[in-house]
């Protein structure tokens, strides 16, 4: 990650899951997030975000019975087309990072995608720093006759959620890691699955069963340092609670919600975590890369300080060449035309001077350059340190705002989730 560059998150359910409801929940807290932090956020619109503003204008409007849904991501006729929600980061107006959300359709997950689906998908995986992975909480924690017990996974857990697909996506996009991941499971629709801390807890217990097979590989030898987990359940509407499960003569299944109370309005909880840990995510890895692109430019400098003083040497031992080789021309030249077309036959002092000449231009030009790059690598160190002065800083109170219980949990990974020691 070096200047500005772009890093990519995406998000991974099946069609219906609540993955643009979760952006609506994370956009609905975002400026409030990046202000707290004394960062500023420079934002494109695009499909995504007019999506993410129609989501939230339904959630708004949503009746007591939950009725009304909110639109699937429609499939695009060329899913590289996808442009995603892109903002950037910086402060004190100067851009540092930009980060751009990819919401694709769950059609593109689902075993009738299209090749091309399949190879945008696996592309967007390989090239992604982090995955958001909403998990639909009701499939997981309901059976027919009620809510699972201890050791139970929900009935409809692998009919909505699909963890095995997911999981297959995963095991082939991770094949060959070289950089840091981040991997959130994000419980939605969870309001009735943590009310109580007891109650969170249990979920969290319940999404490690129901990944189980997606935890185990990525704790596996050449990704256990490579891959974070985290679990940030989040109420994608607040206030409203599970009431019972209808199937259709197509044997399709749907959830039924209520509001507590009836006119409840909408008030997403806890969105700002699964930003904060993205956040928190990818700012490690940054300072981390510009802590060795820093240690980098700095050794650059004193190679290129010492280069310097060296050609400044030569330098002046080319003027002083030279400056004697223009004053033995100069007094050639001052004598009568024989002499000194006779003298020349024998000593051409006027090719010696250009001689000299060249010489001094080129080690004036070797000068020029370093004395360029010096300047050039000087303007990178103190930006890049600007850089990380105002990272550090985000990153304490991004740190700060996260939550680790209550069924919030790092459960692999935590050298990319704290908050790192000064390191200048």
């Amino acid at each position: 990650m070096n200047g500005n560059e772009e890093l990519k998150i995406i998000m991974v359910a099946p069609r219906g899951i609540g993955k643009t409801s979760i952006l609506a929940a994370m956009h609905e807290e975002f400026h409030k997030t990046f202000e707290r932090a004394n960062l500023q956020t420079w934002v494109e619109n695009g499909a995504v975000l007019a999506a993410i503003d129609e989501c939230k204008n339904i959630l708004r409007n949503i009746d007591p019975r939950v009725k009304k849904q909110v639109t699937p991501t429609q499939p695009k006729d060329n899913p590289w087309n996808d442009q995603g929600f892109t903002f950037e980061i910086g402060s004190s107006a100067k851009k540092f990072m930009k980060l751009r959300f990819t919401d694709p359709s769950g059609e593109y997950f689902s075993p009738t995608a299209t090749s091309n689906q399949k190879e945008y998908i696996k592309q967007q995986l390989n090239d992604c720093d982090a995955i958001l992975i909403p998990i639909d909480a009701t499939a997981l924690m309901q059976k027919k006759t009620g809510m699972v017990s201890y050791g139970e996974i929900g009935t409809w857990h692998e009919e909505k959620n699909n963890p095995q697909q997911i999981t297959r996506l995963l095991k082939d996009a991770f094949s060959n890691v070289k950089s840091p991941r981040l991997i959130i499971l994000a419980p939605v629709k969870c309001e009735t699955y943590t009310q109580t801390s007891k109650d969170a807890e249990n979920l969290l217990s319940h999404v490690k069963m129901g990944y189980s097979e997606l935890l185990d590989f990525v704790k596996s030898d050449s990704l256990l340092n490579k891959v974070s987990i985290v679990v940030t359940p989040v109420q994608t509407i607040g206030n409203v609670v599970f009431a019972y499960h209808r199937t259709d003569n197509d044997g399709f299944t749907k959830f039924h919600y209520y509001k507590t109370p009836i006119n409840a309005p909408y008030e997403p909880k806890d969105g700002d975590q699964p930003l904060r840990y993205i956040m928190l995510f990818l700012i490690n890895v940054f300072l981390e890369n510009k802590k060795r692109f820093l240690e980098q430019e700095q050794k650059n400098l004193i190679n290129l300080e010492t280069q310097l003083s060296v050609d400044n040497n030569k330098l002046n031992n080319a003027k002083r060449g030279y400056e004697e080789e223009k004053r033995i021309l100069d007094k050639r030249n001052s004598m009568w035309w024989f002499f000194r077309t006779i003298a020349n036959v024998f000593d051409d002092r006027e090719a010696i001077y250009y001689q000299a000449k060249d010489n001094l231009d080129q080690n004036q030009n070797k000068v020029q350059k370093i004395q360029f790059n010096i300047k050039s690598t000087t303007e990178n160190i103190q930006a890049t340190q600007e850089q990380i002065t105002a990272f550090n800083n985000a990153l304490f109170r991004f740190t700060m705002g996260c939550k680790n219980n209550d069924g919030f949990a790092i459960l692999q990974g935590h050298k990319w989730l704290e908050f790192p020691q000064s390191i200048f």
